[in-house]
């Protein structure tokens, strides 16, 4: 909304005040009505009802083309269109992300905010062979803004599309902040509240809105290498995923195979096949044994496909602490153990991974373990992994922010 609109409600309306975007104002139930902005009649015009809702976030050429599925890239765009479409917060984030991206004088759609986010898939491609990366490049493939944390790779009834949720990359982030902290300079009681931050990202209570309300900002050179080691992890990620492909895993349509078993997600409405671990300890193998031939690439990302598995590892061994269900199911995916051994195992004398490095990453996990148990144990909220809301970084959030009026 412009601000002579903005101004015109806050003058009208009893109540109503400014928020970060719109205007909020209370109803008569008691309650409060959110106003994020005004639709002109053309954008809508020949949309159903239910149409009328993907407008805050998707083109119109866009929502026509959800009303027949023709292609996997159509198919792509409906799983991230009904990702955000139920949910006023996502709404509210990808209304933030519309508004800077336009700022640069961009013609907004879905489709292209995501485009710009593809480096992760994308560098790992360019380090495929020929005939691998032809293949790999014809899926269509990136991030979701679903609540699953995960990444998936999915045998539709239209053709194969290789998925991670935004939220898996957010669980490393902070779950590198925490395991990295230290030799990054970052505080015990910030590394500590980074592992809440992730555990509540698996148990579905962190609120999905992290550009809008920062946990925390670090200067500029700890992001930066917190970021590189989040790209290795997820170019591990989309390597995994298009291994399953190279390897002929997916036989038949309706088919998803997901990087973890995480059991609170739901499975996107098509059918989850059981796979053996035996395929699970192939694409793991396979994601970088396809891109030995660059040997720094092969190196970062085969230790962020470690830090993957030790990030696993670590969930495993507190869900019973967090009254999680066992997320690694012994039916469709190997323990992380498991999956690291056998990894170092099929990487043979060529692994970049030395036998150091993975007891390290183990003796860390452990360490971290104990960190956690003693910040939820000593927190003054009994329900600090289950309330709905947010979690910050002491040290690196001045103010905690008021919903909707501050962001």
């Amino acid at each position: 909304m412009d601000e002579e609109t903005i101004n015109r409600i806050i003058s009208t309306v009893p109540g109503a005040k400014r928020s970060a975007q719109g205007v909020v104002f209370p109803t008569p139930d008691g309650g409060l009505f959110h106003l994020l902005g005004i639709q002109d009649s053309s954008e809508t015009a020949g949309l159903t009802h239910e149409e009328k809702f993907f407008v805050a976030f998707c083109a119109r050429k866009e929502i026509l083309r959800l009303r027949e599925i023709k292609n996997p890239h159509d198919y792509l765009l409906r799983l991230r269109a009904n990702a955000i479409v139920d949910s006023p917060r996502l709404v509210r984030v990808m209304a933030a992300r519309k508004s800077e991206y336009e700022k640069l004088g961009r013609i907004w759609s879905l489709t292209h905010y995501y485009h710009s986010k593809d480096s992760y898939h994308k560098s790992y491609i360019e380090n495929l062979q020929k005939g691998n990366a032809k293949i790999a490049k014809k899926v269509p493939s990136g991030l979701t803004f679903s609540t699953e944390v995960n990444a998936m790779c999915i045998r539709s009834f239209v053709g194969d599309v290789v998925i991670a949720s935004e939220n898996l990359e957010h669980f490393y982030y902070f779950m590198t902040i925490a395991f990295y902290g230290e030799s990054l300079g970052i505080k015990l009681i910030d590394r500590a509240d980074a592992l809440i931050i992730a555990v509540r990202l698996i148990l579905g209570s962190e609120a999905l809105d992290f550009e809008i309300d920062p946990r925390g900002i670090l200067d500029d050179t700890t992001e930066r290498e917190v970021r590189e080691l989040v790209q290795n992890q997820m170019k591990f990620t989309f390597g995994h995923e298009y291994a399953h492909l190279l390897c002929g895993h997916l036989s038949e349509p309706d088919m998803i195979i997901k990087l973890n078993a995480f059991p609170n997600t739901p499975a996107n409405e098509q059918k989850l096949k059981v796979y053996n671990h035996q395929l699970e300890f192939e694409a793991d193998i396979f994601s970088l044994k396809n891109i030995e031939s660059n040997y720094n690439t092969f190196t970062s990302v085969s230790r962020g496909a470690l830090s993957v598995l030790i990030y696993l590892h670590f969930i495993e061994a507190v869900s019973d602490f967090c009254k999680m269900p066992q997320f690694s199911v012994s039916l469709t995916h190997p323990t992380p153990t498991d999956r690291i051994k056998n990894l170092q195992k099929g990487l043979g004398s060529k692994s970049p991974l030395s036998e150091e490095m993975i007891t390290d990453a183990f003796d860390t996990s452990k360490k971290m373990v104990n960190i956690f148990h003693r910040r939820v144990s000593n927190s003054d909220r009994e329900d600090i992994l289950t309330f709905y809301g947010s979690v910050y970084m002491p040290s690196y959030m001045k103010k905690v922010k008021r919903d909707r009026y501050d962001f």
